[in-house]
Parts: C-alpha cells; structure tokens; sequence
C-alpha cells in the first residue's frame, strides 16, 4: 500500500535537482533542497488533514518522490545509502533515506537486511521508529522471506533489534493484513513472550493489545497462557496486552489475571461485589 503519487511539477522539479546533487558529489547542497523541500510540503498541509499527516507522511511522501524520479531500484538504493550517510540520527530527515531503503527492499527484501539491522539498533530514537515503520511495507509483499529474519532479530542479544521484530509487526498502516493472520506475527513476538528488557516488552504487549481488536478471543488465550507460566515478564506482557480487552470484559480480565482491579493510564477498574465499576463513577 502506497500513498497516492499526485506530486505536483514543482515537487517533481526538486526531486531530480535533488537527485543530481546527490550523485554528482554535492551533497550538502542536496540536503538543503531536500530540506526546504520537507518544509514546503509540510507547510502546504491543509489544517484539517495535518492530524493524520505528520513528519513520517512527509518523509514517505518525500521518499516516494525521489524513488519516481531515480527510475531504477539500484539509483534509488545508493539515493538512500548516501543519505543515510550524510545525516545524523536525530535528524527527521534521515527518514527519507529509510523509507527509500524499504522502497527498494519492497522488490529486494534480503538485500535491506543489513540496512535495517544497524538502524534497529541505532542509538538514535528516530532512526529506530523510522526503521520499525518503513519495514512495515516490505513485509507484506514478502511473507516467507521475511519471516525467518524477523525470527532470528527476536532472538539477538541487542533489545533494540528484539523491540523491531516486535515493533515492525504491529498490525497497523501497511501491516494491516495481520489481522486477518496473526499467526504470521505470533511466531515472532512468542520468542519474546519471557523479554525481560523493557523496550522490547512493551513492544510486544502493545503489539497484543493492537491484535486483541480484531482478534480478542486469541489474545483471550494467550494472555491465558502467559499468565499459567508463572514468569514475572510474561505477566507482565499479558497485563498490557488486556488495555483494550479491559474496556469491554474488564471482569473477565482481572479474573484471568487474579487481580482485584487493573490500570492504564487514566482508566481503572475495581472488583466489588461481583460488579466492576470504571472509578470515574465515584468522583
């Protein structure tokens, strides 16, 4: 899935001038079009839309660009290398060069695996969102290749690299298919089912919660499972797996986590009397 390519001329424009700054060894020239071009299709954002359109849709918007105007995967490819490069890792517009990355490994997913290995486990928080969010479109088109991967970053001794074969497969935007086979992610994140570092662990719960929408009687049971193995991290996941299944059977849930009220964030739950009552309704 693809945001629609209705680029205007003058996007189109910037693009190859950016394109051959670049390859022509005049680099820091590039990232300051690059630059002015991010800030001019972020400030041509209409209000009501600029909720759903933040700095990722600019920087995909922007990758998407320079991938129309390369022509050819192996352009884009060494687009991306260089820019990745040339930025630093606090800098947004390193997304541009990640997203180009997952662009090319849309039709070459192997060749990328060692790209989004070093951005997995990139000191910088950027880098590391950006990374979990642009591979998002090389998995769908490439199940089988991508899965046994995805398998062996869970099992890493980097939590960073752990946290991305979690992150990367929650079943939003470009992943949404996983609703529908959530089996393809669970046999990733049940490597992680005992994570005993945090980063990683949240990833995985928040991932579970994500599935429980669509597929709460599953999650039903795994948070079952979890909680019968009497491993502090895997109670610890199923906890945070039941912030959306609360909402609705929030006695079911503390039953099956034996507990006498359950919070998250700015909602809380009690048992009284066999009744759970949201505690809203005593203030």
């Amino acid at each position: 899935m693809r945001m629609k390519t209705d680029f205007s001329e003058a996007e189109l424009s910037a693009a190859s001038m950016i394109i051959q700054d670049l390859l022509d060894g005049r680099e820091n020239h590039g990232i300051e079009r690059l630059r002015a071009l991010k800030e001019e299709i972020h400030a041509a954002i209409p209000e009501k839309l600029r909720i759903g359109r933040g700095i990722t849709w600019v920087v995909e918007r922007i990758s998407l660009l320079l991938a129309t105007q390369s022509h050819s995967d192996e352009k884009f490819r060494n687009l991306a290398l260089s820019l990745y490069a040339q930025l630093k890792g606090d800098d947004l517009l390193i997304g541009v060069s990640i997203f180009l990355m997952a662009e090319f490994g849309m039709r070459h997913p192997v060749e990328t695996f060692g790209f989004f290995e070093t951005a997995a486990q990139s000191g910088h928080w950027v880098v590391r969102e950006f990374a979990a969010g642009a591979f998002r479109r090389i998995v769908g088109p490439n199940k089988d290749v991508v899965l046994p991967w995805l398998q062996k970053m869970a099992r890493t001794s980097d939590p960073n690299q752990r946290r991305f074969a979690s992150e990367t497969l929650r079943p939003v935007t470009f992943n949404k298919w996983i609703n529908q086979q959530p089996e393809y992610s669970l046999s990733v994140l049940r490597l992680l089912f005992k994570e005993n570092h945090p980063y990683p662990r949240t990833s995985v719960g928040n991932n579970l919660s994500d599935l429980s929408r669509r597929q709460p009687e599953l999650i039903f049971g795994v948070v079952k499972d979890l909680e019968a193995t009497g491993d502090k991290n895997s109670y610890w996941i199923a906890y945070r797996a039941c912030r959306n299944l609360v909402k609705k059977e929030p006695q079911r849930v503390m039953n099956l986590l034996r507990v006498e009220e359950y919070h998250y964030k700015d909602r809380n739950f009690y048992k009284k009397e066999s009744l759970v009552l949201e505690s809203q309704e005593y203030n």
